[in-house]
């Protein structure tokens, strides 16, 4: 059984991120850092480059695709692309000579061993050169409509059709290149190889009444697309790219054992009595039963909607419309999502792995034979942190942890890995940017923010946390102001604290206001009294440009901010505070109180204690109804106590 994980995606910020990749051909490495060298000779995946001055002196050769997007990188001995070229910005590239898919640049450059170009060219408005001249800006698509233009195709098979016209012989082995055949009962009697895209449409009201004739064709590297149209490929055995029908389409794989994605719409119906393994998704969307009694493995998400396939044994993510039983199914690398409803009836009798689990919607199905989850939301299923190798604790709406790292993202649960995951070390760096110590952390953070977590597993991710505490140092504001991740640049901007942020980017004072309020105060017998103190409240703003974070809207150039004073330690306070509110200091610190519009008429008295508010009621009320902040006359005549 394939043990491949689900689709691998590497985003690379550090030489530690690089160490950590796990090569395979399916692999997509995304690298950020920048001005890094980084030391391999070979990428079985494909690599995009998005951070500058990235250096690859050793590479010669990716297996994938290849897209450089990003200024002064170096790949100065790199030989192959297997598949497609990107080229955005100009590169140091003195070796490459072969491009197998498709190549596009946008840039003048000179590639002086560039020899072959398997795909389509695209160098639109730029002048580029290789060994044999300069490059045409595209090729050309040639119309077919007569056998005689069939016959005088380039014999090397670079080149792209449009076979408009019917009964053409086309008497290529291979083709590289867009094949596209509108006319009817084409024949390819030698064609063994095609790498591009192939696509057969018919005009007709019943389009597959005739057919295309492929009786060599055994490997395509591309596209398959197929519209209102019948054909058979009797010993096509694998194409890399995806199946996709739509309008009726009745196509028939009689060999194919290995295909990319496979989709099948609009009463379309395919036939694939041997095909054992899908390197991609599968969804159907017909109304007669697909079955795939071969299908073992699919590598994407597999949509089980009228699909019958009772030998699969290993999936990426698996879609479930309907009660299923899964007899031999034993690897889930992703999630299992019911569309509709959860049926508690699903069989999972054979399932010993699950990729992610994370939906407490869930947790009445049976997993018998279930031995290990790799990522595990804690909570969600009774007894699921005994076998998960990675449990995660939502600390908050913006946090999760593992006891080895943190995941800052706003997407629920699996989604959050597709953000970058960052070691706990860092996480205490972040939180020592606000607190003195493990006990005020604890005490002021932990206990009133944190979502509570009585297990011991949870024990430890805290027990990591104090071990670390004395060991490392508050993250310095150079290292989190020049990140690229633009959620945790906003999350350490939060323990490094609105005064600090705006002294530190020099904000302008824009409002200041002042207030007289009677304050509760007890004389040492315990005798209430009332105290009369003056209040000041400032607004300041920032430009966003200077937080090196892009916000929203054209209106959104500055941020926001109320300035305080504690009226008993004279200590400054800064909160943020929304544009409405910028042009009234007074509004703006009322603002940042917010409340049940229910309760408000019942509202005794405020208290405030920092970012702390108490409100004291003057009888018991369920809150309902929006939820709204206090005018400042609410705010000031309600308010009795602050420290």
């Amino acid at each position: 059984m394939h043990t491949t994980d689900t689709i691998r995606k590497y985003k690379i910020f550090s030489e530690e991120d690089w160490a950590d990749i796990v090569f395979d051909k399916y692999a997509l490495i995304e690298v950020y850092a920048k001005n890094i060298t980084f030391h391999c000779t070979e990428i079985e995946g494909s690599l995009y480059l998005r951070g500058e001055g990235c250096r690859f002196p050793e590479l010669k050769y990716i297996a994938g695709n290849l897209s450089i997007d990003a200024k002064y990188c170096e790949l100065p001995v790199l030989e192959t692309v297997e598949r497609h070229f990107t080229m955005h910005c100009h590169t140091m590239m003195n070796e490459l000579r072969k491009v197998r898919g498709n190549f596009k640049c946008i840039v003048d450059a000179a590639f002086k061993n560039l020899e072959t170009i398997g795909g389509c060219i695209a160098v639109k408005n730029t002048t580029v050169h290789t060994r044999n001249g300069k490059l045409l800006k595209t090729r050309d698509v040639i119309p077919v409509q007569y056998q005689f233009q069939a016959d005088e195709l380039l014999k090397d098979g670079i080149f792209d059709i449009n076979i408009l016209g019917d009964n053409i012989i086309i008497p290529h082995r291979e083709i590289r290149g867009k094949i596209t055949i509108v006319g009817k009962n084409v024949s390819f009697p030698n064609l063994e190889f095609v790498h591009g895209t192939l696509r057969i449409r018919s005009e007709y009201h019943i389009g597959h009444k005739f057919t295309h004739h492929f009786p060599m064709l055994k490997k395509l590297i591309g596209n398959l697309k197929f519209e209102n149209t019948g054909v058979s490929f009797p010993v096509l055995q694998e194409t890399s790219g995806s199946i996709h029908m739509e309008n009726g389409s009745y196509v028939t794989f009689p060999a194919l054992e290995k295909s990319g994605n496979i989709m099948l719409n609009g009463g379309s119906r395919g036939a694939f009595p041997v095909l054992t393994d899908i390197i991609g998704n599968f969804m159907y969307n017909g109304s007669e039963k697909c079955e795939l009694n071969a299908l073992r493995y699919v590598k994407g998400f597999f949509n089980t909607y009228n699909t019958f396939a009772p030998n699969i044994a290993e999936v990426g993510d698996l879609i479930i419309h309907e009660t299923y039983r899964f007899e031999h199914l034993q690897k889930v690398n992703g999630k299992i999502q019911f569309l509709y409803n959860v049926n508690p009836a699903t069989d999972f009798k054979s399932l010993k792995y699950l990729g992610e689990w994370g939906d407490s919607r869930m947790k009445d199905l049976k997993f018998p034979a279930l031995e290990c989850i790799n990522n595990y939301l804690y909570g969600t299923y009774d007894g699921f942190e005994h076998i998960a190798k990675n449990i995660y604790f939502k600390i908050n709406n913006n946090l999760h942890l593992t006891k080895d790292y943190f995941i800052i993202s706003r997407t629920s649960f699996p989604y959050i890995f597709q953000e970058k995951r960052y070691p706990m070390r860092k996480l205490v760096a972040i939180l020592k940017l606000r607190h003195s110590s493990f006990q005020n952390f604890k005490t002021r953070e932990y206990e009133r923010q944190w979502e509570a977590f009585s297990t011991p597993f949870f024990t430890k991710v805290l027990g990591k946390i104090e071990s670390l505490w004395t060991e490392v140092e508050p993250m310095k504001y150079e290292e989190f102001f020049k990140a690229e991740d633009r959620n945790f640049k906003l999350f350490c901007f939060s323990y490094y604290g609105v005064g600090n942020l705006m002294k530190k980017l020099e904000s302008r004072k824009i409002n200041e206001k002042e207030i007289e309020i009677a304050y509760e105060e007890y004389d040492e017998n315990g005798n209430e009294k009332l105290t009369q103190k003056v209040n000041r409240y400032e607004v300041h703003e920032i430009e966003n440009r200077k937080l090196g974070v892009f916000i929203w809207g054209s209106r959104a150039e500055y941020s926001y901010a109320v300035k305080c004073w504690c009226p008993s330690t004279e200590k400054e306070h800064w909160l943020w505070i929304e544009s409405d509110y910028k042009s009234d200091a007074l509004a703006a610190i009322a603002s940042t109180f917010r409340i049940h519009s229910n309760l408000i008429p019942y509202i005794k008295c405020l208290k405030r204690q920092g970012d702390l508010l108490i409100c004291e009621l003057k009888e018991k009320v369920t809150p309902t109804g929006e939820i709204r902040p206090l005018t400042a006359s609410e705010y000031f005549n309600l308010l009795r106590a602050e420290t």
